[in-house]
């Protein structure tokens, strides 16, 4: 049975009873909540918890009784833990080959979990209208694809804390926030962001230097810290099947502005994730040009950390001062002011705090590789080729990804269904 805080269950002969109970008061009479739920856990340590009416001490007391009978129990006061303190402590925990994804995972649980009133919370109070009203604040920061990020990593910690026998179930899983956190392909888009013409048009407005990158990104289909590291020894003038790029580095970010060289995404050293791509005529072209307004420049960054070993590269595309480029810049002073140049994004009032452009992640250097995708496929390449040259393991996540509507693919149908009637015929 709860335990009356407030009374002396066995006072002494005629002490005086309090007027609002009848009962004779303990030291702790009307001092914080009176009744207290107590039990053994599966060691056969007394727990104990305080409640403001005997029915609901009565009612915990039981179920904490029937958990350490059926295995199912856990401790209370593991759950007290704030969420905040425990996405450090998962995040203590994580060991991944490149350091940059530890970084990136830091980065979510920094600037969208723990600063959070969510982050004040104690892990075992997080419900599902919690949960559901962080992803509502959330969506008004974040697109849905960052969002999802971080969604499954707050998803992750949680699963530790139930192993961890501090909750019992992970809130993150609830149904009725299953159903508002933003899907996988939700943002994905079925048309292109940036069609060839859109292209030719940003080539248009970028400074001279940064002409040739539009390029190598739509001719190439390489990814922004790719084309960043790309040099003229990467280029095999001689191969057998015609002139090839090796694309087998990357410059990357490491610990916020600091640069260095890196396998492409997601190879180790193991397996370096490196590819060849072929280099059309036009591309070539346009390399050669650049290279006699711009000569490519040897620069040194460590490899993959910023206390790595020290490695040397030619590359295309370099800032003023000669050194390589930084994309956070790149994106903010060179890319967005020429989508802006041409109308596809609209410039925000500068003197508002936050963005000084309009969202626009599904316009950015990005979406040139989206666009070789396209014309990849337009063009006949079959999936597996194309998910090879993109560098995907997986020709499952390029067609989920990478695959948009074909201008003129519904009459390109009526012909192969004409065919296979002619040739029948």
């Amino acid at each position: 049975m709860p335990y009356d805080r407030w009374h002396l269950s066995r006072p002494p002969a005629e002490a005086e009873v309090c007027k609002e109970h009848g009962k004779v008061p303990s030291k702790d009479h009307n001092v914080g909540m009176r009744w207290q739920a107590r039990w053994r856990d599966p060691d056969g340590v007394q727990e104990t918890e305080l409640f403001k009416t005997e029915t609901a001490a009565k009612r915990h007391e039981n179920a904490m009784r029937a958990a350490v009978d059926d295995g199912s129990y856990i401790n209370p006061e593991g759950g007290e833990v704030r969420v905040a303190e425990w996405v450090k402590i998962w995040l203590a925990g994580l060991v991944f080959d490149n350091p940059r994804t530890i970084e990136r995972y830091e980065q979510r649980m920094r600037l969208h979990v723990i600063p959070t009133p969510m982050g004040k919370m104690r892990i075992k109070d997080v419900s599902a209208t919690a949960l559901r009203d962080w992803l509502t604040g959330r969506r008004e920061l974040l697109e849905d694809a960052t969002l999802r990020l971080v969604f499954a990593n707050l998803q992750s910690a949680f699963d530790l804390a139930v192993d961890d026998e501090l909750i019992r179930k992970n809130p993150c899983l609830n149904r009725s926030v299953q159903a508002v956190k933003p899907k996988r392909g939700s943002t994905a888009a079925k048309e292109l962001a940036l069609k060839w013409v859109d292209t030719e048009k940003i080539r248009t407005e970028l400074p001279d230097r940064y002409k040739a990158i539009v390029d190598v990104g739509r001719g190439l289909g390489m990814r922004q810290g790719e084309v960043f590291g790309f040099g003229p020894d990467d280029i095999d003038w001689d191969h057998e099947d015609g002139p090839m790029v090796h694309i087998q580095r990357q410059v990357a970010h490491e610990k916020g502005s600091k640069l260095v060289f890196d396998n492409p995404k997601g190879g180790t050293e193991d397996d370096p994730r490196d590819r060849w791509v072929e280099l059309s005529p036009a591309v070539a072209d346009a390399l050669l040009e650049h290279m006699e307004k711009w000569p490519p420049i040897t620069v040194t960054l460590p490899w993959r950390k910023v206390d790595g070993e020290p490695v040397t590269a030619r590359i295309f595309f370099y800032g003023r001062e000669k050194k390589p480029i930084q994309a956070n810049w790149f994106n903010s002073y060179v890319w967005k002011p020429a989508l802006a140049a041409v109308g596809l994004i609209k410039a925000l009032d500068s003197d508002k705090p936050g963005r000084r452009w309009e969202k626009s992640r599904d316009k950015m250097m990005h979406a040139l590789r989206h666009l070789y995708a396209s014309m990849m496929l337009a063009g006949g390449v079959d999936i597996y080729t194309l998910a090879d040259r993109l560098g995907h393991n997986d020709p499952a996540f390029t067609l989920r990804k990478y695959v948009h509507r074909v201008a003129g693919a519904g009459s390109k149908v009526r012909r192969a269904v004409q065919g296979m009637y002619g040739r029948a015929a």
